[in-house]
């Protein structure tokens, strides 16, 4: 009788040093995830500082990856490649050419924007949560076309975005069997009448998307939305305006 009872309190004894060398490596682990998270934000700079710095190289600014708001928050940051960076003056509207090629960090949720090497500007008069793609987050800089650049904190959308409305993070590319692929954004425009319409177009090559022998590209037209489409259409529907705009219609 005493020897199981010895046998018991054995037990009870490794199952309680179990239990809270358990607990003990729980409390580790979660006080270290904290301060990693901690560190990280903490390595990222104040929003409230960036307007009017210039911006550095990137991935060796550590602006590319975000900043820290007044609350503690950290805001995402969108990356693309800027074909033709211009900066608009006001109020005569003058574009001086800055770049043939460079890169453009967005933080939408601080509502700032810059490009490499030039200053921080913020983004006034739009609603941050609302700001559907990039190109409506340029302010004063213009690019003639923007390329999404993949980097270690986001996560690209999946590659069945037939249908999906175009926003940023669809505009950041997609993934499809770990393969990431580009999306490459250009601005458009089409008379309507005596009057200009600008819309942006949005493309995504994917091969083997549609199948191995229907060649098709993700395409976004004025309606906003991404289409599977064949690829030798791609540049002919920037020109192409929605159906029954800018045309005569018959009168019955």
């Amino acid at each position: 009788m005493l020897r199981r009872m010895d046998g018991s309190r054995l037990v009870a004894l490794v199952l309680a040093v179990v239990l809270a060398a358990a607990v003990v490596t729980w409390l580790a682990m979660r006080n270290s995830g904290a301060d990693d998270t901690a560190a990280g934000s903490s390595g990222l700079p104040s929003c409230a500082d960036l307007a009017g710095t210039d911006l550095g190289p990137l991935d060796e600014d550590p602006a590319w990856n975000g900043c820290v708001t007044e609350g503690g928050a950290a805001v995402r940051s969108y990356r693309y490649e800027c074909s033709g960076l211009r900066r608009v003056t006001y109020p005569d509207g003058d574009e001086r050419r800055l770049a043939a090629e460079a890169a453009v960090v967005f933080l939408p949720d601080a509502g700032l924007t810059a490009a490499t090497g030039q200053p921080w500007v913020e983004v006034h008069g739009v609603r941050a949560a609302h700001l559907p793609t990039p190109f409506v987050m340029l302010g004063p800089y213009r690019c003639d076309e923007l390329r999404s650049l993949p980097h270690g904190g986001s996560s690209p959308a999946s590659c069945a975005l037939d249908d999906v409305p175009l926003e940023l993070s669809t505009t950041q590319g997609c993934s499809r069997e770990g393969q990431y692929y580009a999306a490459v954004g250009r601005t458009c425009i089409y008379p309507d009448w005596d009057i200009g319409v600008l819309w942006e177009q949005w493309s995504i090559d994917v091969p083997g998307l549609g199948g191995p022998d229907d060649p098709t590209v993700l395409e976004s037209g004025p309606d906003e939305e991404w289409w599977m489409v064949p690829g030798q259409y791609r540049d002919e529907r920037c020109s192409t305006p929605p159906p029954g705009v800018g045309r005569g219609l018959a009168l019955s």
